[in-house]
């Protein structure tokens, strides 16, 4: 994914501009044999997240599909994986990291970088990732660590997590 994003501006940010970028985002993908992976990635690095979301709806309301249902199909494995992170992170970031800690501990044994580093890299958003995680999967950040970590790692996990957000 290449580019800056772009500072949200009102007057460059319109619904119109929204609905003509929610159709290059059609013709990169849907609307073609292939994929235009670049005009895709950079659409998607360089719009800011609340205009972002105005283009989600745009393109939900012509094509009926959200854009990560569109990426779904246009994209398979690693850069599947990447696509999505980057739209869930610009659309519902909390949700994205809570399913992302979720993640790292799914299947045997617990990707403990991943887990330690969604808390680290998380800390700014943690209380919104920690509410969002309770309201995804019915159980606490510290739950689940507690469950899937022992001895001074877990202990300094779930210090992290009651530092966000302590529990009671």
């Amino acid at each position: 994914i290449q580019g800056l994003e772009d500072e949200f501006d009102p007057e460059v940010h319109t619904e119109y501009k929204a609905k003509e970028d929610a159709e290059a985002f059609y013709e990169a993908g849907q609307g073609r044999w292939g994929t235009d992976e670049k005009s895709m990635f950079r659409l998607l690095s360089t719009s800011p997240p609340n205009y972002l979301k105005m283009v989600n709806r745009a393109y939900t309301d012509k094509y009926d599909v959200t854009l990560f249902k569109a990426f779904e199909k246009e994209f398979r494995g690693d850069a599947e994986d990447a696509v999505l992170y980057a739209l869930g992170m610009k659309l519902k970031p909390y949700e994205t990291a809570a399913k992302l800690i979720k993640e790292s501990c799914a299947g045997i044994g617990t990707n403990e970088l991943l887990l330690t580093s969604c808390l680290i890299r998380y800390q700014a958003i943690l209380p919104m990732v920690m509410t969002a995680h309770m309201e995804l999967f019915g159980k606490s950040v510290q739950d689940r660590v507690r469950k899937e970590t022992r001895s001074d790692f877990e202990r300094v996990l779930v210090a992290i997590c009651n530092n966000a957000m302590p529990e009671g």
